[in-house]
């Protein structure tokens, strides 16, 4: 298959979506992994972000706390921050009130939080007892995240941090941001640097010098602020621990005009020599909704070769090859890399560059040359073919345009391989523009020849809006693979993981060993691709 064909279109999809009914599909067959509710138990960090609708707006919108569930089908307590424009704004330390949750045999579970703004349903999928991909699941919006076992962590642990937030600026556009600093002993920032990336403009507002802090009040939470000069007066944060190595930050502040979260790492000195996997989302210099993801090979001071793009702008898409420099910025060298790009593209610019920042869970990208809004990840590829037979959970963000119904949408999903590169399972669908839906999965995988860990998938989903996916896939390591979809008229990025045995097997002090998997489903569930809702609507329509 030629490269720029590497993405099929499904050219039947628009006769094929007129005869989906909304609703459940009665006819699913949910796998029996051995999962049930004493899998979800404990306090775990949760946070999720999307679009929240009304019968007039929409909006960003982003929740992130902590979720007490009993391991009997109850969430017993929990404290959440909310920030939504469409709710009235940022909303901080709201008690969540009992409600309830199930999960299924598959380890896909559903539930409310019930908090004094209103009650969010979520809908998620367990991929061990103490992580799990999760989703807003009601009428009113949209959105995914990740929820994680809490753990702990003390001041004079965090040293250094490289930081990836994603959100919207006052004018509901993407707004993107990423930086690193050091701390002293008493969490103030010694030394800093911060990217921005405004509606696809970096024009004079990268490379800032950042100050601030970022203080915990116990071994589970804290406040941040961070300062410089394109933000005056600073973004202010609610800190959410995972554990010493991962970091949830959500904004409270209510007068910078923006609303972001998204996650700190320690920092990392320079990058790792090998072959690298990497996806990101966003818009094109026309505000089209863009998805991006691939391999490269890099070097220990981050110069690329021998790299593979896969983009999706808007429906078009194409496969091409690039390689890229970087240049280290002080006072950060090594730590910061101004990354040019030779070849890369968007579907209506090439040669981007990147503003990057190595970090333990991996390198946290963002687009900072004017010609559009990219941002994402790159990780170390350690393995190049996952599992069959194996179980895997699945969650996906993305934009859905059929003429239709045009907005977000976010799926959770598991699903079983089986002999034959076949795949059976469960999908759950939130789409905010038609029907929370549940079908059946089915389908089949392909791998590239010789192995790089590159693939396509086939997947039907009957009754679902779109009626299936279209990805191409990144093997990362033996529990994730990243993906984008190559729809033409619906296009996501996300990440499938290696469910673990449910139960005895699985134990909470597990988390730690899985702390790199939970970050990288982190930066890889930050970014939506999509810019303002109004015109990517517009632009996808014309492409």
């Amino acid at each position: 298959m030629s490269p720029a064909n590497r993405i099929t279109l499904p050219l039947a999809l628009f006769g094929l979506v007129l005869l989906v009914a909304c609703g459940t599909n009665n006819n699913v067959t949910t796998n029996n992994n051995g999962y049930s509710n004493t899998d979800f138990s404990g306090t775990y960090v949760v946070s999720f972000f999307g679009t929240d609708v009304n019968s007039e707006t929409m909006s960003f919108f982003a929740i992130a706390g902590t979720v007490t569930a009993d391991g009997n089908g109850n969430i017993t307590g929990g404290t959440v921050d909310i920030n939504d424009a469409n709710l009235g704004g940022v909303f901080t330390a709201q008690a969540l009130s009992a409600s309830t949750y199930s999960v299924g045999t598959d380890g896909r579970g559903s539930g409310t939080l019930v908090t004094p703004q209103g009650t969010f349903g979520i809908d998620f999928v367990l991929t061990s007892d103490s992580h799990g991909l999760i989703s807003r699941f009601d009428g009113s919006g949209s959105g995914s995240g990740t929820m994680d076992i809490q753990g702990s962590a003390t001041q004079s642990q965090l040293t250094s941090l490289a930081f990836s937030l994603f959100g919207s600026d006052a004018n509901f556009d993407n707004f993107g941001t990423v930086g690193a600093f050091t701390l002293n002993g008493s969490g103030t920032i010694t030394a800093g640097l911060e990217d921005f990336n405004d509606n696809g403009s970096s024009a004079g507002i990268t490379d800032q010098t950042l100050t601030g802090s970022l203080v915990l009040s116990s071994s589970t939470n804290g406040t941040a602020i961070f300062t410089t000069p394109f933000v005056e007066g600073g973004l202010t944060f609610d800190v959410w621990v995972i554990d010493s190595s991962h970091l949830k930050l959500i904004e409270t502040d209510t007068t910078s005009g923006f609303a972001v979260v998204g996650d700190a790492f320690p920092q990392q000195t320079g990058f790792t020599g090998g072959q690298l996997v990497f996806t990101m989302a966003g818009a094109d210099s026309g505000d089209a909704p863009l998805v991006a993801g691939g391999f490269v090979t890099t070097d220990a001071n981050g110069n690329l070769s021998n790299g593979t793009e896969d983009y999706n702008d808007a429906g078009t898409t194409n496969s091409i090859g690039f390689t890229g420099t970087c240049n280290a910025t002080a006072p950060f060298a090594g730590d910061r890399c101004q990354l040019a790009l030779t070849g890369f593209g968007n579907g209506t610019t090439s040669n981007l560059t990147f503003a990057a920042y190595p970090s333990a869970s991996g390198v946290l990208l963002l687009e900072d040359d004017s010609a559009g809004f990219l941002q994402g990840g790159a990780f170390a590829q350690t393995a190049t073919a996952f599992g069959s037979p194996e179980n895997y959970g699945l969650n996906l963000s993305g934009f859905n345009n059929t003429g239709v119904a045009d907005g977000e949408v976010d799926d959770i999903a598991q699903f079983n391989t089986t002999t034959g590169n076949n795949m059976t399972g469960v999908l759950d669908e939130n789409d905010v523009a038609s029907a929370l839906i549940t079908s059946g999965l089915s389908g089949t995988y392909t791998p590239d020849s010789p192995a790089t860990g590159r693939g396509s998938m086939s997947i039907s989903t009957p009754a679902t809006y779109n009626t299936g996916l279209t990805l191409e896939y990144y093997v990362l390591d033996n529990s994730d693979t990243l993906f984008i979809e190559g729809d033409q008229d619906q296009l996501s990025m996300g990440v499938f993981e290696l469910q673990s045995s449910p139960g005895s097997n699985v134990s909470k002090s597990a988390h730690k060993a899985g702390a790199q998997s939970a970050a990288i489903q982190s930066i890889v569930s930050l970014v939506r691709p999509f810019g303002k809702k109004n015109k990517a609507v517009k632009h996808f329509n014309q492409k």
